[in-house]
């Protein structure tokens, strides 16, 4: 009998094994931060790592109700407007101040703006939100961060 019992819990644990992660607990995988009137911070770009560069602001962007995107390019100040329907969400021409940027400030600004101009939908999950382009690649990642 005590082998049918050893036999059945070796069964039983492959069962669990083969049958893949476990149901998602409440909330995991859902936005928990509003998409519009967020400050979303660029965390990856074209799936490199986004530093803040020194003495200059972190890359981000806000978007209003009334269909403004405002934020930074890491060196310069963004805006321009959206259109946004159901996950479907495209850029104007992004509009920037025109502050000299040293070499990888210039980099991610020219990168943050071209993201935002190829973007074409976007994804959600708890705090992060993915930008991706109408071939379906993503183009950059970003995190909810408090205003406060």
């Amino acid at each position: 009998m005590r082998g049918k019992g050893v036999l059945a819990a070796a069964l039983l644990a492959l069962l669990t094994a083969c049958a893949g992660p476990s149901t998602p607990t409440a909330g995991e995988g859902q936005p928990t931060e509003e998409l519009i009137g967020t400050y979303w911070k660029l965390m990856t770009l074209d799936g490199r790592d986004v530093a803040v560069v020194e003495d200059q602001r972190e890359a981000h962007m806000v978007l209003d109700t009334q269909g403004r995107v405002t934020g930074s390019t890491g060196c310069n100040r963004l805006v321009g407007s959206y259109t946004l329907d159901g996950r479907e969400l495209h850029f104007s021409p992004i509009a920037s101040t025109r502050m000299a940027c040293p070499g990888e400030a210039a980099t991610l600004e020219r990168d943050w703006t071209a993201a935002l101009a190829r973007t074409a939908r976007v994804e959600q999950a708890g705090k992060r939100l993915r930008l991706i382009d109408a071939d379906g690649q993503t183009l950059a990642e970003l995190k909810a961060n408090a205003l406060y």
